[in-house]
C-alpha cells in the first residue's frame, strides 16, 4: 500500500525559539536527560545502570525527533492510549428514555384518520352553529315589530271602531331552525415529513401545472399537514416544496390529481443526517 503525505497544519508552526530547538523539544530533552542520569546513580548493578540510562535517554531524543507519518511520537501514543481506552461496542436499550429536546415532539401515527385540520373545521361549525341558534331570537322581534310598523294605519282605526276589517295578521315569533352546517371534505390533503418520520411544519407547496403556473400555494399546520378545498381538474401537476428556513431539502415531484383523492399524500425530505 503506497504511503501518501499527511497535510500538514500550519496554523500550529512552531517556531525555533532555542538554537535548533523548539520549545517542546527542549523541555522533553530537559526531562529525560536528567532521569537518565538519575536511573544510572541509583541502579547499582554494572552495564544494567548503563543500558536504562541510555533507554530513558532514547526515550527523550524519541519524543523529540522521532516524527512518524509526519506526526510526533507524543501525539501517536496519546492516540494510541485513547483508543485502547475507549469502547468498542454499544448496547442499544429499547427502554431508555428520550432525549430532552425530543420529548415534545408530535408524531402522526397515521395520517389517514389523523388529520387535525379537519377536527378543527367541525368544532369551529358546531360552534358558529350553536351561536347561530342563541341569536335567531332576538333578530325575529326585531322583524317582528318592524313589520307591524310598517301596517297602514287604516287596518289600525278599523280595528279600534270595531268595524269589519281585514283580519291583520300579527306575525308569531317562532324559532328558525339553523341551516345544517355541510361539513366540506378537502379536496386533496398530505403530510410532510423528514426522514425521521417527524412532521415538518412550516413548509410551502407550490401545485403547479404543466407550464409551470402556479395554481395553489400551501403551507402544513404544525403537525406537518396541508390541504386544499378548492377543486382543480384532474390531471397531472408539479409539486415543489420550500422550506423558509433552508433546513430540509425536497425534489420537484409530479403527480395525478383525480377527481376524487381520498388518501392523503406522504412526502418526505431528502437530507441524509
Amino acid at each position: 500500500m503506497d504511503q501518501h503525505p499527511m497535510p500538514r497544519q500550519i496554523t500550529t508552526f512552531e517556531f525555533k525559539l532555542i538554537g535548533f530547538l523548539t520549545l517542546k523539544q527542549f523541555i522533553y530533552l530537559v526531562v529525560f536527560m536528567p532521569m537518565g542520569f538519575i536511573v544510572y546513580k541509583l541502579v547499582s548493578i554494572p552495564l544494567v545502570n548503563i543500558l536504562l540510562a541510555a533507554l530513558v535517554g532514547a526515550c527523550g531524543v524519541a519524543f523529540a525527533f522521532v516524527p512518524i507519518n509526519d506526526r510526533p511520537l507524543d501525539v501517536w501514543i496519546k492516540n494510541m492510549f485513547k483508543r485502547l481506552t475507549s469502547p468498542t461496542q454499544y448496547v442499544y436499550k429499547k427502554k431508555n428514555s428520550p432525549i430532552y429536546f425530543l420529548k415534545n415532539l408530535f408524531f402522526v401515527s397515521d395520517p389517514h384518520r389523523v388529520m387535525t385540520h379537519i377536527e378543527s373545521q367541525e368544532k369551529l361549525a358546531a360552534y358558529l352553529a350553536k351561536t347561530k341558534t342563541s341569536a335567531t331570537a332576538p333578530n325575529q322581534k326585531k322583524q317582528a315589530i318592524a313589520t307591524l310598523l310598517e301596517k297602514p294605519k287604516e287596518e289600525l282605526i278599523e280595528k279600534k271602531k270595531g268595524l269589519p276589517g281585514k283580519p291583520v295578521a300579527t306575525p308569531a315569533v317562532q324559532g328558525v331552525a339553523p341551516r345544517s352546517t355541510i361539513q366540506k371534505k378537502p379536496f386533496f390533503s398530505g403530510v410532510i415529513k423528514n426522514h425521521r418520520l417527524i412532521p415538518l411544519p412550516g413548509v410551502l407547496i407550490y401545485v403547479k401545472d404543466e407550464k409551470g403556473k402556479v395554481l395553489r400555494l400551501l403551507k402544513t399546520n404544525p403537525h406537518g399537514i396541508f390541504a386544499t378545498f378548492n377543486p382543480i381538474s384532474p390531471s397531472e401537476y408539479i409539486f415543489e416544496f420550500k422550506d423558509p428556513k433552508n433546513t430540509y431539502f425536497f425534489d420537484t415531484i409530479k403527480l395525478k390529481i383525480e377527481g376524487s383523492n381520498p388518501k392523503p399524500l406522504e412526502f418526505f425530505s431528502k437530507e441524509l443526517l
